[in-house]
């Protein structure tokens, strides 16, 4: 009796070790784990008011500066009906750009009061601007922010804008095949994210645009995998990625990157349209988006993933982006951005 009482005892114990056991390995993980709360935003033709000789930047300058023969004949030349008429008679001056960054900026700081930890910004056109956006920014916490300067004709760049410091910022440059050699495109913007207690390498991606070939962006997703191959850091990759509805349905683009990445749009955002409306086609679209590494000690809270929709982004009527109108001086930008939290 004593005997089989001993026993009943030892095994009441070792249970109970073993459950203790258990909470521990659980617990261990998250006594190093850190959230990053992050925000990709193509903020649609973020200028400044100065003419830069090297870029063409000439649809986004005060009238005054777009009085000379020289500038109308140049715009005369643009296809576009309304990229023409802006080229013309867009007066971009001070007030009409401090409204766009105020737009801008009070969209950002909408997502819970003070901005995420990161953002991932394309169509910034030079540091200039970006240091506009980050002075109002930098009351919420944010410390740092970087844009290089890249070749893009028209002068829009990617860039990060912080809580944490950004290090070892650099430009890939995209080799694509023979055929597309010449095409003008954008790089890969790496940098180092040095958080408390996580290294994490980050992405900034604005791929070719629709008007080209689709292949030109299924090589920007492999040069994008061949970088994320290179080390082994747990990494984000933000981006407009530029992939349509059409494409992604028809050649499974996104699908067939889920192999190297969690994808925020898949993985979570169940409800979400898209970041983007085509009206020719009729479609929204998911241009933009978050990728993050499998297999490397980073995951998505998916209830988070979202696209950042307010009133003073949205159209009431269609619930479409609502894109800067320089003269009511409204709306923000032709992209919603995409927000998602992350536990590294």
């Amino acid at each position: 009796m004593k005997k089989t009482c001993h026993l009943s005892l030892n095994l009441e114990l070792m249970i109970y070790k073993f459950k203790n056991l258990l909470a521990l390995i659980f617990l261990i993980p998250n006594l190093y784990s850190e959230t990053l709360s992050v925000m990709t935003f193509n903020v649609q033709n973020l200028f400044d008011t100065n003419n830069d000789r090297h870029k063409d930047d000439k649809a986004f300058l005060p009238l005054n500066k777009k009085l000379s023969e020289k500038h109308q004949k140049e715009c005369k030349k643009i296809n576009v009906k309304s990229w023409r008429f802006e080229c013309l008679f867009l007066d971009w001056n001070e007030e009409t750009k401090n409204a766009k960054l105020k737009n801008v900026f009070e969209n950002i700081i909408s997502f819970e009061g003070s901005g995420p930890d990161l953002i991932a910004l394309q169509e910034v056109e030079n540091i200039n601007i970006l240091k506009q956006l980050f002075t109002l920014l930098e009351p919420y916490g944010y410390i740092d922010y970087q844009l290089l300067e890249s070749k893009d004709k028209r002068g829009i760049d990617t860039a990060y804008i912080s809580k944490y410091q950004i290090l070892s910022p650099k430009l890939h440059y995209i080799k694509f095949s023979s055929k597309f050699q010449t095409k003008d495109t954008r790089p890969i913007f790496e940098a180092t994210l040095k958080m408390q207690k996580s290294t994490v390498k980050i992405y900034n991606a604005h791929f070719p645009s629709n008007y080209y070939d689709l292949q030109m962006r299924i090589e920007s997703f492999e040069a994008l995998r061949d970088l994320h191959r290179g080390h082994q850091y747990p990494s984000i990759a933000f981006g407009d990625f530029n992939v349509s509805s059409k494409d992604d349905n028809k050649y499974r683009v996104y699908e067939n990157q889920s192999k190297e990445w969690h994808i925020a749009h898949i993985d979570g955002c169940y409800s979400c349209k898209g970041t983007y409306y085509f009206n020719s086609g009729n479609s929204w679209d998911f241009l933009d988006s978050i990728f993050i590494s499998k297999n490397r000690g980073i995951s998505f809270d998916v209830s988070s993933i979202k696209v950042h929709k307010t009133k003073s982004n949205t159209y009431k009527d269609s619930g479409k982006p609502y894109r800067f109108d320089p003269k009511l001086k409204k709306g923000v930008s032709d992209h919603f951005a995409m927000v998602a939290k992350i536990n590294i």
